[in-house]
């Protein structure tokens, strides 16, 4: 079976979908592809999955790995076996979380300085509050002042407490 020229069929001719549709990237963007409109087609929750699985059977090596994770994913870490069920799911979803979300205020409405996505840095974990630490028989108000007033330059966060390094 030829699952290059299936994909291909799938991917020129989509036909237009009643529903909810996903956006799948005709190249992924693991393999090279970019967000261009012509990298993009929309396409039935049931399709997109479908598109998945040819990918992952019409690739090799590392980008085959990728694939996989792809699908994986998309099945709930296997729990969903068809792209029936799969599309089902997600307009069970769809529905459920308009329902939910009916009558509600996003929280950030008319806070300033906030993105919807806005998330700190990997590996860096977010500072809520400020308190005081103890380094070398000197109080400081925050691990920044302490780090600058000390000399040292850098510090860890441990289980235990903030530590700076010497």
């Amino acid at each position: 079976m030829n699952y290059e020229n299936i994909y291909n069929n799938i991917t020129k001719n989509p036909k237009s979908q009643l529903g909810i549709t996903e956006r799948h990237h005709i190249v992924p963007r693991s393999m090279g592809g970019t967000d261009d409109p012509d990298n993009i087609v929309r396409v039935s929750p049931r399709v997109h999955y479908l598109l998945h699985l040819l990918l992952y059977k019409m690739t090799s090596g590392n980008d085959k790995k990728k694939m996989w994770y792809a699908v994986w994913n998309m099945s709930h870490q296997g729990k969903i076996k068809t792209g029936a069920m799969y599309q089902f799911i997600r307009e069970e979803c769809s529905k459920n979380m308009k329902a939910i979300q009916v009558g509600k205020v996003p929280w950030n409405k008319d806070k300033k300085g906030y993105k919807i996505n806005q998330r700190p840095q990997k590996g860096i974990p977010k500072v809520t509050s400020y308190k005081p630490i103890e380094y070398d028989g000197v109080i400081y108000q925050s691990i920044k002042e302490a780090v600058e007033k000390s000399g040292r330059s850098y510090y860890i966060v441990t289980n235990y407490g903030t530590r700076i390094q010497p």
